[in-house]
């Protein structure tokens, strides 16, 4: 028996044990970080989320985003939809069904897929990964629709300004606050010691987020609003609405990552053109369910937020990114199809068409193929 060829064996598997290990553990340091390795896995200029400014003045879709009308939208607490609260987002998530199925939300994405397909999940952060033109905005939800033959993720992306009051948001917020209290209600239950009872605000930040939990509950000291007053969390929610909301049906599109490891290289991002509102009271009800989670078995916060109170992964370097544009003079909606006997608008009349008739051309300077 060959023992010097078994000692090299034992040698190579425990070799094989602790790159395991390590590598392991650093998937971990990136994603308690919500960051990725862009430059050293894969082009940065592929990477997500991106300053959406028109680069490509060559939109690739002919038609808007189609929801399906026929869904028989559930309420958000009921037994199609999961609410759960991860370290980086609000999460909304269905379950995969039969390409029939009604019971989960569904569209037609305009990327030539030519059918509709349903939605995997929807998830909010704060504040918005994406900016337009360089303005920022508060917070984002972004869509994850499968495509099943393996051709990718279509995601279609709504930004939200301060503004008017938002009744379909605060349904969402409503879960959320009530998978939020179970986990309040497990950690101040029982002897089980409660960790926001031992808040030391001090002015140090060391990078510790249970530290940047305790001291954000301890100032932010209003209560959350009573949502039953305003809306409640029954009823069916169906996402396409902020869409509607926009009042556009047109966006920034551009092929990107997913936003959190493993940052694969799948997707296609369709970032509406003008934002949603919603009110100053429910954006701070979302930082204070996302910051201050806790986890009801460890008692540990969840959140991954930095001292910006921000748990979006940074903007990536996109000075050579193809980022198309879609105007009216692309298409117009459906409904606008029908009642004009159109499909597009003419240059120049954008202002008739579009709620932010800006950006319609490459700026100098930006175009792709310089």
């Amino acid at each position: 028996m060959d023992l010097t060829h078994g000692i090299k064996s034992q040698q190579h598997k425990l070799m094989l044990t602790n790159i395991g290990k390590t590598s392991k553990n650093i998937c971990l340091q990136i994603w308690q970080k919500n960051t990725c390795n862009s430059k050293g896995d894969f082009n940065d200029n592929k990477a997500s989320p991106v300053n959406l400014r028109n680069t490509d003045d060559n939109c690739k879709e002919f038609h808007q985003l189609r929801p399906n009308r026929r869904t028989d939208h559930a309420p958000l607490l009921g037994r199609v939809a999961t609410v759960e609260i991860k370290s980086h987002s609000l999460r909304i998530s269905y379950p995969r069904v039969g390409k029939e199925d009604l019971t989960v939300p569904s569209a037609d994405i305009p990327q030539g897929w030519g059918k509709f397909l349903h939605v995997a999940y929807c998830e909010f952060k704060v504040p918005a990964s994406h900016t337009m033109q360089g303005k920022k905005f508060v917070a984002e939800m972004n869509c994850y629709i499968i495509q099943k033959a393996g051709r990718g993720l279509g995601v279609f992306t709504i930004l939200f300004e301060i503004g008017s009051f938002n009744k379909l948001l605060d349904q969402a917020i409503c879960a959320f606050q009530t998978v939020w209290q179970t986990g309040k209600n497990a950690c101040s239950r029982g002897g089980r010691r409660d960790l926001e009872e031992e808040v030391d605000v001090v002015d140090n930040d060391d990078g510790d987020n249970d530290f940047r939990a305790r001291k954000f509950e301890n100032t932010n000291t209003s209560m959350f609003r009573d949502l039953q007053e305003n809306s409640k969390c029954g009823g069916g929610w169906n996402p396409f609405e902020f869409m509607y909301q926009t009042k556009s049906w047109h966006f920034y599109g551009y092929k990107g990552t997913l936003m959190e490891p493993p940052c694969s290289q799948i997707v296609e991002h369709r970032v509406f053109d003008t934002p949603a509102e919603m009110s100053i009271g429910q954006l701070e009800d979302m930082k204070k369910i996302l910051f201050t989670h806790q986890d009801p078995r460890t008692c540990q916060y969840t959140s991954v937020h930095n001292k910006f109170e921000s748990v979006a992964r940074p903007l990536q370097p996109s000075q050579r990114s193809r980022i198309h544009r879609c105007t009216c003079r692309d298409f117009i909606s459906d409904e606008q199809r029908r009642k004009e006997g159109r499909k597009s608008c003419r240059a120049g009349t954008e202002k008739q068409w579009m709620p932010n008739p800006t950006d319609l051309v490459p700026a100098r300077g930006e175009q792709w193929d310089l």
